[in-house]
């Protein structure tokens, strides 16, 4: 955690008590709400002001708000959360809070750019440092979403933004926050703890576009009950990052032998590739997928492709592929946890066919569902890997 130094000459300001105070070089920054924001010049340094838009400085219900903003998050002291340095009385835009300038640019605006996935990662474990500490002061955000995440243009640093003292029900909401908002908050049924932060968390996560490698932390996130979240931030950490994971490591067993006897006949499977293009492949993607899902004893579809025996190493070749890239480059990290999920599935049902097909059938439907950005290239290629897994698995079964 990082904190911000706060100069120890400064008194602190009460929220009750604004001083009055003048700026030069005024410029509005559009934005949306009942709140807007102007950057001006305080003396030799460039500051921000947080003021209510002219049709509502006279609303009491949002003056009070802004103070209560403010008065909460005078004591936030974070490298990751914009610094609130006074609460003040301007000419022309009334009460405002002035906050510390950040030269960047919104997550949303971050998110148009290209940036890879270990880039998009260390994003994410920012915004998760800023809320831990957040957290510790006995403040959650509330209104975690991408318009209120600054990335610095240097270094891409994050600054968390607008923690706002509404209720929804103070305010009009726009279909923007509520997508991000966790339930609880949407109906009112409770109040907000840090869980409801890393709800949204959760849902950034899934519009950056980190859902596939991340699929089950994402399902976690967003859980729609907030005892079957992650109970703090310390524990969507450990999970992250890979320490601690709730993914399970596979015992070896029969599965596990039988993927590392496949590492061998890969590489030659690997030099077919090379040589005879994307015949094989088209051959894999015909493969009905749901046809993973049925009992055993039933008969494949007849637009299901039957591998024969002599077939079968060449129906894994997708393994032995080159590293994906482009649109499909989410699969290099994919792998590993779905086919970790995978083993343990298989490992846990085995003796129960009809338990493991409905455990393999109730996973993939998740899976799908929290990767509901995929385009029709990328949903076909978590079918095919997917597809081709679970055969493997059943065939190693089977003997």
């Amino acid at each position: 955690m990082s904190e911000n130094k706060v100069p120890t000459n400064e008194s602190v300001q009460t929220a009750d008590a604004p001083v009055k105070a003048s700026y030069t070089d005024y410029q509005v920054i559009p934005s949306h709400g009942y709140c807007m924001i102007v950057k001006c010049r305080k003396g030799d340094q460039t500051v921000v002001l947080k003021a209510l838009k002219e049709e509502y400085r006279e609303r009491q219900l949002l003056r009070n708000a802004l103070k209560r903003e403010f008065k909460q998050c005078q004591r936030l002291n974070h490298s990751g959360i914009v610094r609130y340095q006074g609460l003040v009385e301007v000419d022309g835009y009334r009460l405002c809070i002035e906050e510390e300038y950040v030269e960047g640019r919104t997550l949303q605006a971050y998110l148009k750019e290209s940036h890879t996935d270990d880039e998009k990662i260390a994003i994410i474990n920012q915004i998760a440092d800023a809320l831990r500490y957040a957290h510790s002061q006995g403040i959650a955000h509330r209104y975690l979403k991408p318009s209120n995440i600054l990335v610095t243009t240097q270094g891409n640093y994050v600054k968390l933004i607008d923690f706002s003292a509404l209720s929804p029900e103070d305010v009009k909401i726009t279909p923007d926050t509520t997508r991000f908002m966790a339930p609880e908050l949407k109906d009112e049924t409770m109040a907000a703890d840090g869980t409801a932060d890393i709800y949204s968390l959760g849902t950034i996560m899934k519009v950056m576009g980190l859902t596939l490698a991340y699929s089950e932390i994402i399902k976690r996130c967003c859980a729609f009950k907030r005892s079957d979240r992650y109970s703090n931030i310390d524990e969507f950490l450990a999970d992250l990052n890979n320490e601690g994971t709730s993914f399970k490591m596979p015992k070896i067993g029969k599965g596990a032998v039988m993927v590392a006897l496949l590492v061998v006949v890969l590489g030659i499977v690997g030099v077919l590739i090379y040589n005879y293009g994307g015949t094989l492949v088209n051959q894999i993607g015909k493969v009905d997928v749901t046809s993973l899902f049925k009992s055993d004893a039933e008969t494949a579809p007849e637009d299901t492709v039957k591998v024969a025996p002599t077939e079968q190493a060449d129906s894994l070749s997708a393994e032995a592929e080159a590293p994906a890239t482009g649109k499909l480059a989410f699969m290099n990290r994919m792998k590993p946890a779905l086919y970790k999920d995978l083993d343990g599935i298989f490992e846990k049902n085995s003796a129960d066919k009809a338990a493991l097909n409905k455990a393999i059938k109730t996973y993939y439907r998740g899976l799908i569902h929290a990767n509901d950005t995929l385009n029709n290239e990328q949903r076909a290629e978590v079918d095919r890997v997917f597809g081709d897994y679970v055969k493997q698995k059943k065939a190693a079964l089977n003997k």
